[in-house]
């Protein structure tokens, strides 16, 4: 039953500071909830993969620098693929010959 009583506790939004309610979210506030959740984690790949993956699903809020510096951060660099072509270079094309007509 404390196990219940410790959820409970987890998920009560109720019990907040005033102190907490005072914090101004903006970007210093979301790094350091972020990296709280990091050290949470203990650094396990798997969390820390679904967290990634989860921010990613919000992707269409963010401008094309915005992407472009993430996709730089994560080391993605588009696909090249080689194709090679090869032209075949006529050196001799066989004609037909030209039959005259006319007569002298």
């Amino acid at each position: 039953m404390a196990d219940i009583d410790n959820i409970i506790d987890l998920f009560d939004c109720d019990n907040e500071s005033d102190d907490e309610l005072n914090i101004p979210k903006n970007e210093h506030y979301y790094i350091a909830e972020t990296l709280k959740l990091i050290k949470e984690t203990d650094n396990y790949p798997l969390y820390i993969y679904c967290m990634i993956k989860t921010l990613l699903t919000k992707k269409n809020l963010l401008n094309n620098t915005q992407i472009k510096e993430i996709a730089q951060i994560l080391n993605i660099a588009p696909e090249v693929k080689e194709v090679i072509k090869y032209k075949e270079k006529i050196v001799y094309k066989e004609r037909k010959p030209i039959v005259y007509t006319d007569d002298y």
